[in-house]
């Protein structure tokens, strides 16, 4: 987590220095549609649109993952279960099997 955290800051920050060093003002072409803009805040934008649309490519794994991890969950909490009436039935005596050992009769 921290990790991350870092990571997400150093990139925030050189984007913030990228930007400030390139505040220019430049003419953007799509199709039909001209837009004049300043460097630094077309540089923000499309990294805030390049994060989002990561996120948001990267939610059906991350809920294919999920499911998983429930499932093995539930799988780990059975044998837990079964483990412990194991145990439990180990603990029992056996009827006709004594905990002393057989005496030698001579």
């Amino acid at each position: 987590m921290q990790k991350t955290f870092i990571g997400v800051l150093l990139v925030i920050l050189a984007v913030v220095l990228f930007s400030l060093d390139n505040s220019k003002i430049i003419v953007i072409n799509f199709w039909v549609w001209k837009l004049e803009s300043n460097l630094s805040l077309v540089l923000i934008v499309s990294v805030f649109f390049g994060a989002l649309s990561s996120f948001l490519f990267s939610l059906p794994y991350r809920a294919k993952k999920n499911r998983e991890i429930k499932k093995r969950d539930k799988i780990i909490k059975t044998l837990e279960e079964k483990i412990q009436q194991f145990d439990i039935g180990l603990s029992k005596p056996i009827n006709g099997i004594n905990d002393e050992p057989a005496k030698k009769t001579e």
